[in-house]
């Protein structure tokens, strides 16, 4: 690993699209870094989707409660 803070990861669009709903879903449990990361994630999405596509990550992030329907 770098050690002057330099290395790093990067991630395609896609990635992010994964990763947002499965974070955001557990966002009140998130630890502050952890917050940091999904906020990052958060302006890459909306500067980069449309409303629509946003709408479909936050319902892909719904948490789903038993006998709701939601699958």
């Amino acid at each position: 690993m770098d050690s002057n803070g330099w290395a790093g990861v990067f991630l395609t669009l896609d990635d992010c699209k994964v990763l947002f709903p499965r974070l955001k879903e557990k966002e009140p449990y998130l630890a502050k870094d952890e917050r940091a990361i999904l906020l990052k994630l958060e302006k890459v999405l909306y500067g980069s989707l449309s409303v629509t596509e946003i709408e479909e990550l936050f319902i892909k992030a719904a948490p789903v409660s038993p006998g709701s329907g939601n699958v």
